[in-house]
């Protein structure tokens, strides 16, 4: 073999050994490559397998029995003292309408009514003793405060009260029973505690409106109500002349019809 065959076979060998020694190396990696896939499938299947045990784990719906607790109900009573982030009402007047320290108990006691402040009870078991209601409100009234509560008041109070505050409201046309006016000298002379106390707690045959109405949307409520009784009651001696034109022309058209 000549020299020259010698180098030609052995540049092939060699090219051989190289192509052989690249393919080793890659196909190499294709053997983790193909664990690592199937360890991820596994991994899949198995977080399948979690979440579909999570997904169907008991559980019960609001309201549901359950044979776990002793009274057999499934949803539990806050434990007492609970309170709400951001509903640690401790200023008396905005949020009962009371002076400070007329509590539960002084409520009892003056009342002989067993239930807590804060219940429907009805016409007869509550003491609006003027002395135990505030006659300020807790903040200052402005015009936007007045326009807001007529705003309040023709979503919530006209349907019972009517427009102008008599007490012949729609649903009274339908059979409901008919509130006092709040012009009766009873009612305009009322402390605005009471007021404000009547819509939180019902009074009657009038419900509740705490869960519906908040607390400051309730002050501007009785501020229009005071409004409304001033307006019906306003004194002749305070009318500017302005008023006092406007008053004597509706006088004349009531007279005329």
């Amino acid at each position: 073999m000549s020299v020259r065959a010698t180098r030609t076979l052995g540049c092939r060998n060699l090219r051989a050994a190289t192509v052989r020694e690249r393919g080793i190396e890659r196909r190499s990696p294709v053997i983790p490559r193909s664990l690592t896939v199937a360890a991820l499938i596994l991994s899949l299947l198995a977080l399948t397998g979690c979440q579909q045990q999570m997904a169907s784990q008991p559980s019960y719906r609001p309201l549901e029995a359950s044979s776990f607790f002793a009274d057999g109900q499934a949803s539990r009573t806050l434990v007492k003292g609970t309170v709400a982030r951001g509903h640690l009402e401790l200023d008396w007047h905005l949020y009962t309408g009371r002076i400070p320290g007329s509590n539960d108990k002084a409520e009892a006691a003056r009342t002989d009514n067993p239930l807590p402040v804060g219940q429907n009870v009805g016409a007869s078991k509550i003491d609006f003793d003027r002395g135990r209601f505030v006659d300020t409100f807790p903040e200052p009234v402005t015009s936007e405060t007045i326009k807001h509560g007529f705003n309040r008041y023709t979503i919530y109070c006209a349907v019972c009260h009517d427009p102008a505050g008599t007490g012949r409201g729609k649903i009274v046309e339908r059979g409901y029973i008919r509130p006092p006016s709040y012009h009766i000298p009873r009612l305009r002379t009322a402390p605005v505690g009471r007021l404000y106390a009547v819509a939180t707690e019902g009074y009657g045959a009038m419900p509740s409106y705490e869960a519906q109405i908040s607390a400051r949307d309730r002050w501007a409520i009785v501020a229009f109500i005071r409004a409304l009784q001033l307006s019906q009651h306003f004194p002749e001696g305070q009318l500017t002349p302005e008023m006092r034109s406007e008053l004597a022309q509706a006088r004349a058209t009531k007279e005329g019809r």
